[in-house]
């Protein structure tokens, strides 16, 4: 049974979450498999069965364990096929107005993440930038418990378009939490079902709004366009939580370090990267392309 309201496009994302979790049993052999949901568009049932078997593989041969052999790096290169990733693309497009006004010019120390001088222009008419996209969440430097959550502005502008627009990339980030780290992906579906509750009894109809049309399983996603990283915890999150990371578009051939674990890994188009943020440092260079 689904405990996602039908009206809301996340229950689809659970569905396909769904299908790739019990494929992946049946494909390790804990498990029989099971009939793909009818709801599933041919393009993401296909990325989802080639999600299947790269989770798989990376289950079969870990690149890193944790003393209690739990995995700490997940490394899917090629999960994200060239149909999803174009998904992404458009999206991207979309997102041309809040990515340029993200770009900052002063305090490089302090807020590398936005600092042009960490971005490079566009071959394919993309717009550099970073933004943060959620239909519920605390505003920097806005804690509870004097504050509440807030529909991010990006999604105040036009959420419907660019909730429908990466759908399929969002389901699939879904789908791979939910192998990578069931506990996680259910903490985070209870968590958007409890602040659908809150919104309705604070009559905040536009964060209802947002949730019905919103396609991840998580809270937050982080667009990057065209922005190298260098080497940084996300010293806001929490060592159990997890990062999903993926590439999109057409760059020439770059390389994530993280330096801590003693691991450099491939970070081109398509590649899929699922690790705690908290705890393993991360960042790479520039690329040609975009």
């Amino acid at each position: 049974m689904n405990p996602i309201p039908a009206d809301w496009v996340l229950a689809t994302t659970h569905l396909a979450s769904d299908y790739v979790y019990h494929q992946f049993c049946a494909l390790i052999r804990v498990r029989p498999k099971v009939l793909p949901p009818a709801e599933l568009n041919s393009i993401l049932f296909m990325a989802c069965f080639n999600l299947v078997r790269m989770l798989a593989d990376a289950y079969l041969n870990p690149v890193v364990l944790d003393k209690f052999g739990v995995i700490v790096l997940w490394y899917l290169p090629g999960a994200i096929d060239p149909a999803i990733q174009n998904d992404m693309m458009v999206a991207t497009l979309m997102m041309s107005g809040p990515l340029g006004m993200s770009v900052t010019r002063s305090g490089a120390d302090k807020k590398w993440y936005t600092h042009e001088s960490n971005f490079q222009s566009s071959q394919q008419g993309l717009t550099p930038g970073c933004i943060n996209l959620s239909p519920g969440w605390f505003l920097q430097a806005h804690p509870a418990p004097k504050f509440h959550p807030e529909v991010s502005a990006t999604l105040r502008v036009c959420g419907s378009s660019l909730c429908q627009a990466m759908q399929r990339p969002a389901a699939l980030i879904a789908a791979a939490l939910r192998v990578m780290h069931p506990s996680l992906y259910w903490s985070s579906l209870t968590t958007k079902l409890g602040l659908s509750l809150w919104a309705d009894n604070n009559q905040l109809e536009e964060m209802g709004n947002r949730l019905r049309e919103w396609v991840s399983v998580f809270t937050a996603l982080a667009v990057m366009c065209n922005r190298c990283s260098p080497l940084h915890h996300d010293t806001l999150s929490r060592a159990q939580w997890f990062n999903v990371m993926t590439s999109v578009g057409n760059h020439s051939p770059v390389r994530m370090q993280m330096p801590n674990i003693g691991v450099e890994i491939a970070y081109n188009s398509g590649v899929m990267v699922g690790a705690s943020g908290r705890i393993v440092r991360h960042g790479m260079d520039k690329v040609d392309g975009d």
